[in-house]
């Protein structure tokens, strides 16, 4: 049997902190790409990471909780959400541990803002009441209504970039479940889809192998495996130069 790449997936924790765990959808849908899928424990302390990371072939940062805003610098606002440091120093440990490693990182909904604020961006803590968009008009809708394996709203992607590169299209339809985003861009991150009214809905690192941060979630619809098999693909390849 061929060797499967094995993934870390960081998952969420519940309000009262017994709990953590991960929607099923983000390991369904690495299954379905050739990964094995593992929940990395919200407990490690940075040895303990680095050893689980010398394991690994790829992190997945998933969706789930608002990123805390004292991470980049601000006091939160009207509208912040569930915000968790245990989950956020996890994380930023994370991010900066595959980053020396040069590992394939996949960065999904929450993920995608984690990954911007580790390397030195910024959030809007709520879209509604914080973002304007570059024709002066308010935010379209960002937490749909239907259900998730639906499209709400499409997206602009640029070319070239990694996201043209597996879709092969300028506009593609996407979900939306959030109201946080990008307001400052990291440094080492490149803009490549926005939607309708600027709101960046994907990023990618130019200098790294495999870096792409989404801010849809794709693990719920069917029109998202292209992603995973891309992420899995870049995931082989470094397993291969590890060894």
């Amino acid at each position: 049997m061929k060797k499967m790449p094995m993934i870390g997936v960081s998952g969420s924790i519940e309000k009262d902190e017994g709990k953590q765990y991960i929607v099923r959808a983000y390991m369904t849908s690495l299954l379905e790409a050739g990964a094995l899928p593992v929940l990395l424990s919200i407990d490690m302390d940075e040895p303990q990471i680095d050893l689980c990371l010398n394991r690994l072939d790829g992190l997945v940062l998933s969706g789930g909780n608002d990123v805390d805003p004292l991470l980049f610098g601000e006091s939160p606002a009207n509208g912040l959400d569930q915000v968790n440091p245990i989950r956020d120093r996890l994380e930023m440990s994370l991010i900066g541990d595959a980053y020396r490693r040069s590992m394939p990182v996949f960065a999904i909904c929450r993920g995608l803002q984690t990954l911007n604020v580790a390397l030195g961006g910024t959030l809007y803590q709520d879209l509604p009441t914080q973002y304007t968009a570059p024709d002066g008009s308010k935010p379209i809708l960002h937490t749909q209504t239907s259900p998730s394996r639906f499209a709400s709203h499409m997206i602009t992607v640029d070319e070239p970039s990694p996201l043209r590169s597996v879709f092969g299209e300028g506009l593609i339809g996407v979900n939306s479940f959030h109201h946080q985003a990008i307001k400052a861009l990291a440094p080492a991150l490149t803009v490549c889809a926005r939607a309708a009214d600027g709101v960046i809905e994907a990023v990618y690192d130019a200098n790294k192998p495999f870096v792409l941060g989404v801010q849809w979630h794709p693990e719920r619809m069917r029109e998202g495996a292209p992603l995973f098999h891309a992420f899995v693909e870049a995931c082989e390849t470094f397993s291969v130069d590890k060894r």
